[in-house]
């Protein structure tokens, strides 16, 4: 019988992404600039609001994160 372990370092999944980096790696590898444009949009202008029961909140910013 053999036994298998497996580590997962959760608080690495949740880092924030830098997107001054991604942006330049996502040009080194020749992405459109569209797409490089609507990817760093999405990490930096990401906003959201709450809902509890039928209560919402008000619109927030997302600030860093898994989005």
């Amino acid at each position: 019988m053999s036994y298998h372990h497996l580590f997962i370092d959760f608080k690495k999944v949740y880092d924030p992404v830098k997107s001054e980096g991604l942006c330049i790696i996502l040009i080194e590898f020749i992405f459109s600039m569209k797409l490089v444009r609507l990817i760093i949009m999405c990490l930096t202008e990401t906003y959201s609001k709450v809902r509890v029961g039928k209560y919402l909140s008000e619109i927030f910013l997302i600030r860093n994160g898994i989005k």
